[in-house]
């Protein structure tokens, strides 16, 4: 068997396994740590070319790739490498030059109401998965450091998420933000950004009310019916939404939109502007949608 075909076929084993284990949220690195082991390609080129046995090429081979996978799991540039959002004892971290920082709230049984005011600037922003805390934030970018602060009152507590520090730069900006919660409570949130792509897949969740303000947007929702009723607001400039809502739930949207595209299947007309789902009476679940809108596309679809 030729050395070089082993060798490559570890090589995309490799990769394909960290791409896997990333994906599923196993674990969490950041790729530029891995760019920067570009030298471990000449290390395994020499090996291959050193005038030994196969059998001592792939031990030395393994042992390389083995140190290279220590390192992107100890590196400064991995922050939070051992599982879902650790982020240390300290509560919170950012690093400037990493352009990275996560921070957490732990989760107490009395909380019944859960608020999260998040004024979210531009960026890619996603509520996706659950936590054993009360809520896990993790952000990478270049755009500056959020700052976070919560408050409570009587068995409501109140998440509030901003931006700190901005360090506009020249060249491509990015802000990404992850977010997970807890199941338990119910939610209420309000977001406030300027161009950005909202993905908040709230299916698993007691949601109560959204306050969506947002400039040119991508929205894409998609609500669940773990509440009586949910009351949803969109307040946009250019926008892309793409609602989605259980079929069993019964829903009314109200719009206000200009020159908009509006496809709404399963939804009976009222009049102009308000729409209703035919089972909305009976339905346990309840979802009241209003948009206020400038030029859009909205699409409401059930699942």
């Amino acid at each position: 068997m030729k050395y070089r075909n082993i060798f490559w076929g570890v090589i995309l084993i490799t990769l394909g396994a960290l791409f896997i284990l990333k994906n599923l949220d196993i674990i969490y690195f950041n790729w530029y740590a891995i760019f920067r082991l570009w030298p471990l390609l000449l290390v395994l080129i020499g090996i291959s070319i050193l005038p030994v046995k196969t059998t001592i090429k792939l031990i030395l081979s393994f042992l390389a790739i083995i140190l290279a996978i220590t390192f992107i799991f100890s590196s400064p540039y991995t922050r939070y490498h051992n599982f879902n959002f650790i982020c240390g004892k300290d509560h919170s971290y950012y690093d400037k030059d990493l352009k990275e920082q996560c921070f957490y709230e732990s989760y107490d049984s009395s909380i019944n109401i859960a608020v999260l005011k998040f004024d979210a600037a531009a960026g890619s922003f996603y509520v996706k998965g659950k936590t054993n805390n009360l809520m896990d934030f993790e952000k990478e970018g270049n755009i500056g450091s959020y700052r976070f602060s919560s408050q409570d009152s009587d068995n409501k507590k109140v998440l509030k998420i901003n931006l700190k520090n901005t360090f506009f730069k020249s060249g491509n900006l990015k802000n990404n933000v992850y977010i997970k919660l807890n199941p338990e409570p119910v939610w209420e949130f309000d977001f406030d950004a300027g161009a950005a792509k909202l993905d908040l897949d709230l299916i698993p969740f007691k949601t109560k009310k959204i306050t969506i303000d947002v400039g040119a947007s991508s929205i894409y929702l998609k609500l669940g019916d773990k509440y009586d009723y949910t009351k949803l607001n969109i307040d946009a400039g250019a926008s892309s939404i793409n609602i989605k809502i259980p079929e069993e739930s019964g829903c009314e949207v109200h719009t206000s939109t200009v020159l908009s595209s509006r496809n709404l299947r399963g939804f009976n007309k009222i009049k102009k502007g308000y729409y209703k789902t035919s089972n909305f009476e009976n339905s346990v679940n309840k979802i009241y949608i209003d948009i206020d809108v400038a030029v859009s596309s909205l699409k409401v679809s059930r699942y």
